[in-house]
């Protein structure tokens, strides 16, 4: 049994982990147990990945229409994702240039300029200055100076992602292939409407969230429904780079899924996208679940757990899968990342877990977070 260095349990000091951590995964111990506990070890995450990287927001849906627009928080950052009269996605920095204060809260349809509640700045939706009173008596006022700061911002297979970085190239090139995969798995991704969402401020680092999704080692111990749905033994989880898919032989169950006897060959797809976005299609390919996360701090992650189905109100049938998921399995996973959590931080925790992997890549192996780790781990050289 081998652990890191002493020095990885220094949290205060510059975080480090080697080039090669968690790059052979039958041997792979998890990342210590500081770097889900450490404001330094976030703010570094911040940098690094969280500016730098697209991240998942939203459904097209959400934003289909002209003058529609989203807000979302991404690492102490208030986003705003509009829809413009010409059609086109933007995004920007939800902050009024003049002062600071934030323009627009939750989500809705924008009028044909976004008015600040503060001084009455006026918008258009391309981010451009319309009015502000009293700028003609100011001198040197650049109204072109003025306008609202951009965010990228892209629609991918379906759904929107932004990038704080205004350099970014696009979503593809950080997910390669995904797009593909995720359209042949759910063929009417794009007709999807948000049906439901539960939002929670769950006390937990994002990574070990991330961690939860990319095993099933737990679902027969802590998901007694959904094992009795997919069959574990013809389950796999596949890797590509900055994504990965974990698949699994679906059977009709009175304890989650009761499926449609017309369904050929159900299925379950669970795709992880880099960095801590997770879809999955369930038996039937024609509705979805997302998992969105948003990081807050080093021990609190802000999730949205959205349900989209094609039909614009849900059925009965439909009601009772949300209901599950809201009072049964979304509970039992928020239950598992708390208290690993708060057993990160106890005495009696020898700093790592080892990652079970075996040689098979069964069902239960835990190949996908040292794949995870190892990924993570590249964040961390100079």
């Amino acid at each position: 049994m081998t652990y890191l260095p002493i020095e990885f349990h220094k949290p205060e000091s510059s975080p480090k982990l080697p080039a090669d951590f968690c790059a052979r995964h039958e041997n792979a111990w998890t990342i210590p147990a500081s770097f889900y506990t450490s404001e330094t070890v976030y703010r570094h995450e911040e940098k690094k990945i969280f500016e730098d990287t697209w991240i998942c927001v939203a459904h097209r849906s959400e934003v289909a229409n002209a003058n529609a627009y989203i807000t979302r928080d991404v690492v102490g950052e208030s986003i705003l994702v509009v829809r413009g009269k010409d059609k086109v996605l933007r995004a920007f920095y939800n902050v009024c240039p003049h002062r600071g204060h934030q323009l627009l809260e939750g989500s809705g349809q924008a009028k044909n300029v976004i008015t600040c509640p503060y001084h009455a700045w006026a918008f258009k939706l391309d981010g451009a200055l319309a009015h502000a009173n009293n700028c003609d008596h100011v001198e040197s006022f650049d109204k072109d100076k003025s306008s609202l700061m951009p965010v990228s911002v892209e629609e991918y297979a379906g759904f929107v992602f932004i990038n704080l970085n205004p350099q970014a190239s696009n979503v593809e090139a950080q997910l390669p292939g995904l797009e593909a995969s995720l359209r042949k798995a759910c063929p009417v991704i794009d007709d999807l409407k948000l049906a439901a969402r539960f939002v929670s401020e769950t006390p937990a680092n994002w990574k070990s969230i991330v961690d939860n999704y990319l095993e099933c080692y737990h679902c027969g111990p802590a998901h007694p429904g959904f094992s009795d749905s997919v069959q574990v033994d013809r389950y796999t989880h596949s890797l590509h780079g900055n994504w990965t898919l974990q698949f699994g032989h679906a059977k009709s169950s009175e304890r989650s899924f009761k499926l449609d006897p017309a369904i050929k060959d159900p299925s379950f797809h669970g795709y992880w996208a880099w960095p801590c976005t997770m879809f999955n299609v369930p038996p039937g390919s024609d509705f979805m679940t997302v998992i969105y996360e948003f990081p807050m701090s080093a021990e609190v992650t802000l999730q949205h757990y959205d349900i989209y189905f094609l039909n614009e109100e849900p059925t009965a049938e439909q009601q009772k899968l949300i209901e599950w998921y809201r009072t049964v399995f979304r509970p039992e996973d928020l239950r598992l990342v708390e208290s690993v959590q708060k057993g990160l931080k106890s005495r009696g925790y020898r700093g790592q877990g080892r990652i079970m992997v075996d040689e098979a890549r069964s069902g239960i192996s835990e190949h996908g977070i040292a794949h995870f780790h190892h990924l993570l781990a590249q964040q961390y050289q100079d």
